[in-house]
């Protein structure tokens, strides 16, 4: 084993009684966007599924109102 951790980063050592421990060797990872990226392109793909089924089933809803495209107008009606 070698003295140094990735990337040329000291590894753990001991100093007396105090142990010290890279930032990197402590979080068990190195720094990156990937994270970030996943959890901006996850919650884009929710929204976008959860905004098609709603749309979807608002089109499709057969909850007994009227279509309002097939009612005439007010105006209409009172023309007659």
């Amino acid at each position: 084993m070698t003295d140094t951790a990735h990337k040329g980063v000291p590894a753990m050592h001991r100093e007396g009684e105090e142990i010290h421990v890279s930032a990197q060797e402590a979080k068990s990872g190195l720094r990156g966007n990937h994270v970030l990226t996943i959890l901006i392109v996850s919650v884009l793909l929710a929204a976008a599924a959860m905004t098609i089924a709603w749309v979807t089933g608002a089109l499709t809803s057969t909850d007994g109102t009227p279509d309002p495209r097939a009612t005439p107008s007010a105006s209409a009606t009172e023309a007659m």
